[in-house]
This record gives C-alpha cells, sequence and structure tokens, in this order.
C-alpha cells in the first residue's frame, strides 16, 4: 500500500516502533559507555538528583552511499565491517588542518536511578538468609502481566495485538490481519511486586590514610557511591553504616565519607575492629544479613597484617559476607599488598578480595562483589 494512503493507526504504529526502536539504540550506546560513565566524577560527587548528560554518536540507519570509482580489483581476504576508503587516505593522520568531516554525536540526559538500573540490573545481595527479624527487605520487582487498551507506546504488545484484530475481523466474517484501529491495540502494563527478604546491613570501609592518593580515594568512593546507590534502590530498607580510618578508625556521616582528605598512617585493623563492635552490637547475626565491604591501597603495617585477618575470620562468624577491595593505580607491574596475600590465605568462600588497578575496574568489581552466588 502507498505510504500516502496507509491508515493512520498504521502510520502511528510506525512511528511508535521508530521511537521504541531509537530508545532501544540508545540505551545500548549507553550501556557501551557504561565504564567510562561510571567513573566521572561529577556523578560520584552528585546528591543523587541532578540528570547526567552522556555523549553518544549519532545513530544513523543503514542506507546505500555512492562513492568516486577506484582503478582496478579489490584483492585478498576481506573480513565483514572491513573500512574502506581511498587509497592515501588515512584517517584522523597527515600533517596540517584537516578536510574530512569527523565523527559527531549529541548528548542524552538520562537520571541517575535509570542509569543505576543499566548498570545494576541483574545484579543482587548475594547469599540473602531468612531471618526472624521484626523488619524485612523489601525488594521491587516489575512483571508485565496484565494487558491494557492505554499505555506507553515502548510497550505496545504486539501478539496480543495482533490477536484483537483477528477476533474482531473474524467477527465481521473478515477473517485475517487488516485494518487495524485503536481497539485493537494492547498494551503491556508493569504490575509491581514486593518481594519480602530478611533484614540487611551493609558496612562500607575506606582508608583514608596519606598513601591513599586523590586518584586512589576516587576509586574507592565510585566503588562505594554505585553500592550505595544499588541498595538504595533495590532495597527499601537496608541500613548503611561508614566507617573511615588511618591509624584509627570511627563511624561517620555519608557526606563526610565521600568528602572527606587524606592524611596520617594506616592500620586497616582499626576498621574491622570498630565494624565488628558495631555489628555484634547492632546487627547481630541471628536478625540481619551483614554486608562489609572494606577498600585500601594495602599500604599497611605489616605487624597489623595478622590481626586484620583475625578479624576477618571473626567477621565471618557474624556476617553474610566480607569484601576487600585493593586500589593499585598505576601500577599494572606490582603486586598486590601483604595485606591481600595474608587475606587470601583464608579459605572461605564468602570471603571476597579484589584487585582496583584504574577507574575501568569499577563495574568488574561490583560485579564480583554483587555477581552470582558461589558456595551457598
Amino acid at each position: 500500500m502507498n505510504a500516502l494512503y496507509a491508515p493512520a493507526w498504521d502510520l502511528r504504529g510506525r512511528a511508535q516502533q521508530d521511537a521504541s526502536r531509537h530508545d532501544k539504540l540508545i540505551k545500548e550506546a549507553i550501556r557501551k559507555n557504561l565504564k567510562d560513565v561510571i567513573s566521572r566524577e561529577d556523578i560520584i560527587v552528585s546528591d543523587g538528583t541532578k540528570r547526567i548528560r552522556i555523549p553518544i554518536p549519532y545513530l544513523d540507519q543503514y542506507r546505500f552511499k555512492y562513492g568516486h570509482p577506484l582503478p582496478g580489483a579489490g584483492q585478498g581476504p576481506g573480513v565483514v565491517g572491513d573500512t574502506l576508503w581511498h587509497p592515501g587516505q588515512q584517517p584522523g593522520s597527515g600533517d596540517g588542518p584537516g578536510d574530512e568531516p569527523g565523527e559527531h554525536g549529541y548528548d542524552v540526559e538520562v537520571d541517575l536511578e535509570t542509569l543505576t538500573k543499566m548498570m545494576l540490573e541483574e545484579l543482587s545481595l548475594p547469599w540473602l538468609e531468612e531471618k526472624p527479624a521484626a523488619r524485612d527487605i523489601v525488594r521491587e520487582t516489575y512483571q508485565y502481566t496484565d494487558r491494557r487498551r492505554r499505555g506507553m507506546p515502548g510497550n505496545l504488545d504486539k501478539r496480543q495485538t495482533v490477536k484483537e484484530n483477528l477476533k474482531r475481523n473474524a467477527a465481521k466474517h473478515l477473517p485475517g490481519v487488516h485494518d487495524f484501529v485503536d481497539e485493537d491495540l494492547r498494551y503491556r502494563v508493569p504490575d509491581v511486586h514486593y518481594e519480602r527478604r530478611s533484614n540487611a546491613a551493609a558496612y562500607l570501609l575506606m582508608d583514608r590514610s596519606g598513601s591513599m592518593t586523590t586518584v586512589k580515594k576516587f576509586i574507592a568512593k565510585a566503588v562505594c557511591f554505585w553500592l550505595m546507590r544499588f541498595l538504595r534502590l533495590k532495597y527499601q530498607h537496608v541500613e548503611i553504616v561508614f566507617i573511615a580510618h588511618d591509624t584509627e578508625a570511627e563511624i561517620v556521616a555519608e557526606q563526610d565519607f565521600f568528602g572527606q582528605g587524606e592524611g596520617g598512617g594506616t592500620r586497616c585493623s582499626s576498621a574491622l575492629t570498630v565494624a565488628f563492635q558495631q555489628i555484634t552490637q547492632h546487627h547481630p547475626r541471628a536478625r540481619w544479613n551483614v554486608f562489609v565491604w572494606h577498600f585500601s591501597d594495602g599500604d599497611n603495617e605489616i605487624v597489623d597484617n595478622a590481626l586484620c585477618k583475625a578479624r576477618v575470620e571473626s567477621l565471618l562468624q557474624e556476617c553474610t559476607m566480607v569484601a576487600y577491595g585493593e586500589i593499585l593505580w598505576a601500577s599494572d607491574w606490582a603486586m598486590p599488598s601483604t595485606l591481600a596475600t595474608t587475606l587470601r590465605q583464608i579459605q572461605h568462600p564468602r570471603c571476597l578480595i579484589t584487585v582496583l588497578r584504574s577507574k575501568d575496574d569499577v563495574r568488574g568489581a561490583l560485579q564480583a562483589f554483587l555477581g552470582a552466588e558461589v558456595g551457598k
């Protein structure tokens, strides 16, 4: 049928399909850049309410382009996706100003909640156990079980819409799929389901000693920031405790945890001791699932390593999981510290240790800490 005479619904349906496809392409483009996006400083230091501008390339549609005829014929094996250009023309090279167009893009805005969902949608707190607690975690899940005649264009249920069209046409003794009208449209509507899980408490421990440079602290803050965003987005009732330490440790407010400077020596056992005392007093294992994440560069007093190992072993008796992230910024050649080596001697499936060597490792650390359950 000529597009000029296409039914109004058909034109609208095409527009809806184009809009849905465009949104999907944008999300895919953002996902490809997540490694860079999640380590941006303007996001980490934000209050969680601002919208984030993310540059993405233009999403061109596939089309044929006529080029200049080249002499001769191509030779040799080719690979699908190879880029062809005029002989002697090297993209992005040469002296002097360029005379060829570059790649252009535009900025899209997403809120922090959407960005968190895209990054951590498949992750969850591991090893959650049922606890006889007074207050439970309420986890929100969305299931598209209902169908209605009105909804968002991207939620159009094509299969059900075709079925409704078939039924309506059959009632008129005009079998087949044709002449769609608004009456045929069916949209998937999300139903919110609340899954009750046991209480959870999260302890975020961070080294603020002098050896923790600005870049190292930023990497630690980035992981802690996304852990905090994940917990608050996915679970309604989770208590988060922030502990900062050098040679001494203290419980601090959230804004102080992410805004404090560095200085002093390092005694990692001080933070583990404060966490253990707080957990046994306020979050006993009989009633709580407790998760501990500790971040440091591992530049710890050697005599303190054995005490750290003992504290972690004690925490594993009280906690659901204990994780240690060691930050070795710009040290690809460096071996893990003596602290990490000592902690690796602990043979326990819920004691997780990972190394972060750059900002690119932030997402990998999150996946290691919140990924598949091991040894359940």
